[in-house]
This record gives structure tokens, C-alpha cells and sequence, in this order.
């Protein structure tokens, strides 16, 4: 087992891209967002995916892309919000990474959802709503994730280096 991936997870607007992004420059690891490969190899964005051809269909094409992309090594990766609802997904990330959830509140999803838009399960959805989706979700990251990371009132960079550290530290021969 090569655990040289690092591999980020949480919900929606937990700042997995953005954390990923940094963290790949820092640590000299390509990044890897998942979402962004379905949606280069797809030609749709996810929001289109989800509107034309359902969350099933979505989640398969996710299942092949972590699959893929969880099978290299050196990376820094951003697994879809959703992708740890397939226990094989969450296997894959587990071969070859150590997997760090990034935690935040429902107001924090709330309020960077406002800002952002454009994400099919949120659309329309209260602060109540995305609490209870954020719920839903949150043992299966809990569950998956070695490593838990406060990601709410944070920097992203001062996430990134946390997160650098302690890969270094649990990587260390």
C-alpha cells in the first residue's frame, strides 16, 4: 500500500478545490479534483448531468473516474460531495491516500452556496435543508476520513498547511 495520496473530502463549498489547489503547489503533487474530470470527460457540467441524466447515472460515471484517479500515487485529490456514499469509493481513496474531511457548518455551506450558485442538490434549499443533507452525509465522512479538519471561520491556506503537516508527519519513514 502507497498511502502517497492525499485525498480531500467533504460537502459542497467545504473548500476542497480550494484547499486542494494550494496544498498540490506546496507539497509539489499534482491535483486531482474529480468533479472537473467527470465534467472534461463528460463535456457537461455536474449540474447538467444531474438535470439531463439523474444522480444514478451521475454516481456511476463518478464511480469509474475515483476508481481511475485514486489508483495513481503522488496526488492531491478532491473526491465529488457525494462520493463517499459508495463504500468503494471510499476503499479506493483508502489504497493509496490518507483521506482528510473537511468540516463546516450549514450556514458556512449556506452562505458560500449564495455566493457561488450552481449546484444541483442546494438549489433553492434553506439553511434548515442543507442542515439536514449535511446530516445525512456527515457519518459516511466521519466514517471514511482518518483525518477530521475544522474547515469553517479557517483560511484556506492555513487548512492547507495543517493538512501538509500532518501528511508529513504520518508519512514519515
Amino acid at each position: 500500500m502507497d498511502r502517497s495520496n492525499i485525498v480531500l473530502i467533504g460537502f459542497m463549498y467545504a473548500g476542497k478545490s480550494t484547499v486542494g489547489g494550494l496544498l498540490a503547489r506546496s507539497a509539489g503533487k499534482p491535483f486531482v479534483d474529480t468533479d472537473c474530470v467527470i465534467e472534461q470527460e463528460t463535456g457537461a457540467t455536474v449540474s447538467e448531468l444531474f438535470e439531463r441524466d439523474g444522480e444514478p447515472r451521475f454516481r456511476e460515471i463518478e464511480r469509474k473516474v475515483v476508481a481511475r484517479v485514486t489508483g495513481g500515487t503522488g496526488l492531491v485529490i478532491a473526491l465529488g460531495g457525494g462520493a463517499v456514499l459508495d463504500p468503494a469509493n471510499v476503499q479506493d481513496a483508502k489504497k493509496n491516500g490518507i483521506i482528510y474531511y473537511l468540516s463546516v457548518t450549514p450556514s458556512t455551506v449556506a452562505s458560500r452556496a449564495a455566493l457561488a450558485g450552481g449546484r444541483p442538490l442546494l438549489d433553492g434549499k434553506s439553511t434548515e435543508e442543507i442542515a439536514a443533507l449535511l446530516e445525512q452525509r456527515r457519518e459516511f465522512y466521519l466514517s471514511a476520513a482518518e483525518v477530521t479538519v475544522e474547515a469553517d471561520s479557517r483560511e484556506a491556506s492555513e487548512i492547507a498547511r495543517e493538512i501538509e503537516r500532518d501528511f508529513a508527519r504520518r508519512t514519515r519513514v
